[in-house]
């Protein structure tokens, strides 16, 4: 056994740093992080070919222009992680519209713009489409959701504001800003097998052509996989398609190796499924439990609860019936009674606002893969366990 060089371990760990924070923050910008961005360009040869070959996405890395920009595809759609500007609530349809537009007024936009020339932009390009709600830069709602916009493209990188406040845009029309633009990093914002001009439809954007092959469809199968785990940090055995069943009674093994080995994750092994479980505890954009938050406290109360309805449910014989939305609402609703001191105040009295806490706190328990939503209503799953109440002798 050939034992690596000091060296050798010092360019494997720093090669693994690269990439897992390239799967928590798919981009490094030379100017946020100039040593990581070194980093990259040093180990470019193998990490283009790591995330090529295991998970199917593409690395661009662009010394001249400041960027590395990881292409990422999810395993499965995915509704419970959705854009938003930093500390703002997530996009809703308008804001996706604009940002959409936004992105489309930039194309071709030289070295810099201002804030205004291109609300035009967008102004003028929501004009050519009859299906679109023309922009109104005259309305405040419409303002503030350009402005979210504006923000989320800035956390990006793709704008560097120069001059001016957005925000005073957003109180007032007369507002204005001036942004350098990355324009080359415009083009490789957008992680999709086929660029829009091409797609015709947002469903095409996503499809990605593989050779139909028995080759290609275990190519397929286990970069399938490796996308879930990487992506998710619970993947169950019923929601692969058999074809990724079938590789993996057979590249288990494999896959454990590089996982462990190249990303630093543990697999555990379950009947129902795989967990990738990260001991630094940094490999994720979100974290559960988290004492601090009221929307992710009152999760983990519903997924103790659900997991002990369920659990109940299965020792009197019913199997595991879904808890239907206004037990749910009953719940939450109880729940923010006997919390009332403890909780913070953003979600406003009554039942609208246990609606609207029960309903972001499902959505924690969806994206952590610890409930679903059924026919019967929302259920607990299996991960769902470690989190159920102990039980005494």
């Amino acid at each position: 056994m050939t034992v690596p060089s000091p060296a050798e371990v010092g360019r494997l760990v720093e090669r693994r740093r690269v990439l897992r924070h390239l799967l928590v923050k798919p981009l490094i910008l030379a100017g946020a992080d100039p040593e990581l961005f070194a980093c990259a360009i040093r180990h470019r040869a193998e990490l283009t070919a790591w995330f090529a070959e295991y998970a199917g996405w593409i690395l661009v890395v662009e010394p001249g222009a400041g960027h590395v920009r990881l292409l990422k595809r999810p395993a499965r759609r995915d509704a419970t992680r959705p854009a938003h500007a930093p500390g703002k609530e997530p996009f809703d349809r308008r804001r996706y519209a604009l940002l959409c537009l936004a992105l489309a007024a930039l194309d071709g936009t030289p070295g810099q713009t201002t804030l205004a020339r291109l609300a035009e932009g967008v102004r003028e390009l929501s004009l050519e489409d009859p299906q679109l709600l023309p922009f109104d830069p005259q309305l405040q709602a419409e303002r503030r959701a350009f402005v979210d916009v504006l923000r989320l493209l800035t956390g990006l990188g793709l704008l560097v504001l120069r001059d001016g406040d957005a925000e005073s845009y957003a109180r007032r029309a007369e507002g204005d800003a001036l942004y350098d633009v990355r324009e080359r990093l415009l083009g490789h914002l957008l992680a999709a097998p086929l660029p829009p001009s091409l797609a015709g439809s947002p469903t095409r954007m996503a499809e990605e052509e593989r050779p139909k092959t028995e080759e290609g469809e275990r190519h397929r199968a286990r970069q399938a996989i490796f996308r879930a785990l990487l992506d998710d940090p619970v993947v169950y055995y019923q929601d692969l398609d058999p074809g990724v069943q079938a590789w993996l009674e057979h590249g288990s093994a494999f896959l454990y190796e590089r996982l462990e080995q190249d990303v630093g994750m543990t697999i555990e092994r379950r009947a129902e499924g795989l967990a990738a479980v990260d001991a630094e505890g940094t490999l994720t954009d979100t974290t559960f439990p988290e004492g601090n938050s009221t929307v992710k406290h009152a999760a983990l109360l519903l997924c103790e609860w659900l997991a002990d309805r369920a659990r109940a449910a299965r020792v009197a014989g019913h199997g595991s019936p879904g808890v239907d939305w206004p037990e749910v609402l009953d719940r939450v609703t109880a729940l923010r009674a006997e919390h009332a001191e403890r909780w913070s105040k953003e979600h406003e009295p009554g039942p609208a606002g246990s609606s609207r806490l029960a309903c972001e706190a499902l959505a924690v328990l969806e994206g952590f893969g610890l409930a679903a939503r059924t026919d019967a209503g929302w259920q607990a799953r299996p991960a769902a366990a470690r989190f159920a109440p102990a039980t005494t002798p």
